[in-house]
């Protein structure tokens, strides 16, 4: 096998060079994507299996299972046979939002993956139309007690948006603007820039090409720090409202069962791939933040998102079926 030279040759990407591999795949991997195609998540999803592949040595076909808010996806990860040949890149949602949000889930997140690696961070913006005056936080806030009967958009129901915008209004103590969801960023954007919401919360990736083409306007950052892309965009917590920290974030895992072995490789081929300059510039130029890091350390962070994501459902008092 290619890879198996490549290898023995040394000439493996230096996290790859440096891995214990004991197992390698012997046919094409299945990558699933829960969402449907287009979207971040899917872009992302094939960006990084172009630059896996030849770390892998093998090609990694992309499959896109959408439906109830990537649960779908995530039950045929779950259910697929753990021989390290299929794995999963999923969002919040499936793995610490959904069973908070749904009255009944088809797995289990905490027994059902084994965390691989983190591959990104996704900055939220809080957005207003263009059709708007408004240019911060806090005129928005001035908005919302003018007595306005004010709208946000979001990409749906328990979406990283609609539960950052709410636990925003519960720590400003308001009650505007009111959730209008959509199925999906791109619709939730499309209705923002058409003004028929006056505002949203989405993530860079996805709104970044309505901001540069005028289409929205970026009233803020929902992380602790500006994003480099948008050094003019302050922070909520620069607006006024104290430790206020809300991040979507990527990350590959396993269907549980999997041998440690395909854990270490597929999380080498991770961390080699990010590592790139290439990559990181075009995840960068994505409005998404590489990370990287070991499967120890996605599961020590999936487990405090839990209930930080959970919290955020009760607040938000979302119920989906």
């Amino acid at each position: 096998m290619r890879r198996r030279s490549l290898l023995a040759a040394g000439l493996a990407a230096p996290s790859l060079a440096g891995a214990q591999v004991s197992w390698l795949p012997d046919r094409p991997m299945r990558l699933i994507v829960p969402f449907a195609p287009g979207g971040a998540l899917d872009v992302l999803a094939r960006l990084l299996a172009w630059e896996m592949e030849p770390l892998l040595g093998t090609t990694i076909l992309v499959e896109n299972r959408s439906g109830a808010g990537g649960n779908v996806g995530a039950e045929a990860a779950a259910r697929s046979e753990p021989d390290g040949h299929t794995f999963l890149i999923s969002a919040p949602g499936p793995l610490v939002v959904n069973p908070f949000l749904y009255p009944s889930m088809p797995f289990n997140p905490e027994v059902a993956f084994v965390p691989v690696a983190l591959v990104a961070s996704n900055p939220l913006l809080v957005l207003a139309s263009t059709r708007r005056p408004e240019r911060s936080l806090a005129d928005l806030v001035t908005a919302i007690h003018s007595g306005a009967r004010l709208n946000y958009s979001s990409a749906g129901a328990g979406s990283a948006g609609h539960l950052t915008m709410e636990m925003l209004k519960s720590r400003l103590g308001v009650a505007q603007p009111q959730h209008v969801a959509f199925r999906g960023a791109a619709p939730s954007l499309e209705a923002l820039s058409g003004g028929h919401v006056e505002f949203a919360v989405e993530s860079i990736t996805s709104s970044i090409g309505f901001i540069s083409g005028g289409l929205a306007r970026a009233l803020a950052v929902t992380t602790s720090e500006r994003w480099p892309g948008l050094p003019g965009v302050p922070t909520v917590q620069e607006s006024g409202v104290t430790d206020f920290d809300y991040v979507s974030w990527i990350c590959f895992v396993y269907p549980a069962g999997v041998s440690e072995e395909a854990v270490l490789l597929l999380n080498a081929a991770t961390n080699g791939a990010l590592a790139t300059p290439g990559m990181r510039e075009r995840l960068l130029r994505l409005g998404a933040v590489p990370r990287g890091g070991t499967a120890r350390q996605l599961e020590q962070h999936i487990r405090s998102e839990r209930t930080k994501w959970g919290d955020a459902v009760r607040i938000s008092g979302a119920r989906v079926g």
